[in-house]
């Protein structure tokens, strides 16, 4: 019987980790709506160049963040710089969710939309081994490249005609 309690262990963590997932996407379309529509624009014209540039930008970052012991007391750049990182990924990969969503109901509300995506999304990535040691990576990196390339930040109106 000692297996059980492992068993089970097993189990509660990749529950955690999926209520946690989805609770982050959920909260980043609930928090920025807009840059999520824009991320999602972005997975469904060019998903490979998203994950491309997330490769490239948000590799090193990561590296960083997990290589932050070797700088000692100033660790917590590499600390701040990478987690800050992971919320940017995490605000894309909701507009990964999203369009996972719209493809699974089209015609439900953008909540529903969602967390249909995001529940479809966590399982993927806490699938083990495939799921969490490659496709989660994966996911994030283009996640962070698809908020480069939408540029959530800058408005598609002017400031002149957004103030009047």
């Amino acid at each position: 019987m000692p297996y059980t309690g492992i068993v089970l262990a097993f189990l509660a963590v990749h529950l955690a980790l999926f209520l946690i997932l989805m609770g982050h996407w959920l909260v980043s379309a609930g928090f920025f709506p807009r840059a999520v529509e824009k991320v999602a624009a972005i997975y469904e014209d060019r998903p490979i160049r998203a994950t491309l540039v997330g490769l490239i930008t948000y590799g090193p970052i990561f590296a960083l963040l997990l290589s932050a012991g070797k700088f000692g007391k100033a660790a917590i750049f590499p600390i701040i710089t990478g987690y800050l990182g992971l919320v940017i990924a995490f605000v894309g990969t909701s507009g990964l969710a999203l369009l996972i969503g719209r493809n699974l109901s089209k015609d439900a509300p953008m909540w529903n939309q969602s967390l249909r995506g995001s529940v479809m999304l966590a399982l993927v990535f806490i699938t083990p081994f495939l799921g969490s040691f490659f496709l989660m990576h994966i996911g994030l990196a283009s996640g962070f490249g698809a908020v480069l390339m939408a540029k959530p930040w800058k408005s598609a109106t002017p400031v002149a005609e957004a103030l009047a």
